[in-house]
């Protein structure tokens, strides 16, 4: 069984993204490089995998996640119970005033959507504020700040 670092359920041996929240349970031979070479050709086009890479701003390495129907962005508590966020705690996230459950990243066939959970701090999409609660757009290689936390997000387009 491999666990999930995130969330901490058992998946499958075998398994590459966890079944609970669509996180990476080992490296995935993907890079923002390669991924953002093909933004020239569609903006808007999540490929059929669902996997889009997080960078964090100052991180060395993405964050990979299968997007099968959405993902919560936010931070993790000790014995939290209920739906697990993708814990950004790592890259300062309290530091930076990113609240736990703060944005959500929806699909809808090879579109995600970008929603503010009614954050303390508030979300911005390319230096845009968000209203709460209201779905915005995404493209490939955009800014998303979770409170002060910047992430660039690109779309695996296979």
């Amino acid at each position: 069984m491999n666990v999930c670092p995130n969330c901490k359920q058992p998946n499958r041996e075998g398994e590459v993204f966890c079944q609970a929240c669509g996180m990476a349970l080992a490296p995935v031979p993907l890079t923002t490089r390669s991924i953002s070479e093909h933004r020239e050709h569609c903006l808007d086009c999540l490929g059929a995998s669902g996997v889009i890479l997080l960078q964090p701003e100052g991180a060395d390495e993405p964050v990979a996640i299968r997007i099968q129907r959405e993902v919560l962005l936010g931070r993790t508590n000790e014995g939290e119970t209920g739906v697990t966020p993708l814990d950004l705690s790592p890259y300062g996230a309290m530091e930076k005033g990113v609240s736990r459950h703060h944005a959500r990243l929806m699909r809808d066939d090879r579109s995600i959507y970008l929603i503010d959970m009614r954050s303390t701090n508030g979300t911005l999409l390319n230096g845009e504020p968000l209203p709460a609660s209201v779905e915005w757009r995404v493209r490939d290689g955009d800014e998303i700040v979770l409170g002060h936390l910047k992430l660039a997000i690109y779309f695996d387009p296979d």
